[in-house]
């Protein structure tokens, strides 16, 4: 903390404001970008084109975003029958894992240094290409491993004519509202500086020459941490066991709240929490999901 060890150009996160994506605050960003078919929220392939290029896109580019990853979005069947292999009570980060290795013998990049024609200076190219076979994949992976585990196996087939984060809602048989949801949680979530475990995880393991899809799952086994990603899981955990031991019959009060709290770090555990270790403020993505909340019906 307050050491300066990396560069990146993509985000920034501030103490006070919070992450900002290529110099826009979560807001701007929400504003700035062009919208889906008859909503508020911008798509994630809007979002995509933002975060490589620094440019806020025109519909026409957003449009070709769209229609590209509709070519690459398509998982190869060995890829759910071997998450479908996996016992059914594995993590879903365990079957995403393995679903992400299992497409790496298509991988762009590997067959390019296996050629033997392999120039750093062209590298990057065939990185992009993983990278966007691997953004388009993965919500069609993750519907899967989700019905999987909580819809009893029932599968939805992809929509052609949705963009990503409206496809994802769908296929898991989610409502309108929730196609809204998706794109914003999505970009919410997409970019945080490049420092945290994750992302750190796949530039070190890709420094190796490790392809994009071995970089990717080793990146999502470091997300699985309580202290990175699942701790969004570990806080409600900790909340429904704060409400059945302290509040089963009265309001949750300051006291309590305080009581439970010290209860759990004096047992040597750690209060879960959601947002980054450096903000100094209430975290933009919790507000800009607050927000959402109260202007949904």
């Amino acid at each position: 903390r307050d050491i300066r060890c990396l560069v990146t150009d993509i985000s920034y996160l501030d103490p006070q404001e919070g992450i900002r994506f290529r110099g826009k605050t979560i807001p701007e960003t929400f504003e700035a970008l062009p919208k889906a078919s008859g909503s508020d929220y911008p798509t994630v392939e809007s979002f995509w084109y933002f975060l490589l290029t620094g440019e806020v896109p025109t519909q026409a580019q957003v449009d070709e975003v769209v229609a590209e990853w509709k070519t690459r979005q398509v998982v190869p069947q060995y890829v759910f029958d071997a998450i479908s292999a996996l016992p059914k009570e594995s993590h879903p980060m365990v079957m995403l894992s393995v679903g992400i290795l299992a497409l790496q013998k298509d991988s762009k990049f590997a067959g390019f240094y296996n050629s033997g024609k392999f120039n750093k200076m062209t590298a990057w190219e065939y990185v992009y290409e993983d990278a966007s076979d691997l953004v388009a994949r993965i919500p069609i992976i993750a519907a899967f491993i989700y019905n999987l585990k909580y819809r009893g196996g029932k599968q939805s087939a992809i929509d052609p004519t949705a963009d990503c984060g409206a496809n994802f809602a769908r296929m898991i048989g989610q409502c309108k509202e929730y196609e809204d949801v998706a794109r914003m949680y999505f970009i919410l979530h997409s970019d945080h500086e490049s420092g945290n475990v994750s992302a750190h995880t796949t530039h070190l393991v890709h420094s190796a020459l490790s392809d994009p899809y071995y970089a990717y799952s080793a990146g999502l086994n470091g997300l699985a941490g309580p202290l990175h990603g699942l701790a969004n899981q570990e806080v409600l955990d900790w909340t429904i066991k704060f409400q059945q031991k302290y509040c089963k019959d009265v309001e949750p009060t300051k006291e309590l709240v305080t009581k439970a709290l010290w209860d759990t770090l004096n047992a040597g555990q750690v209060v879960p929490g959601y947002g980054h270790a450096v903000l100094r403020k209430t975290d933009p993505r919790y507000m800009s999901q607050r927000e959402f909340c109260h202007n949904t019906p």
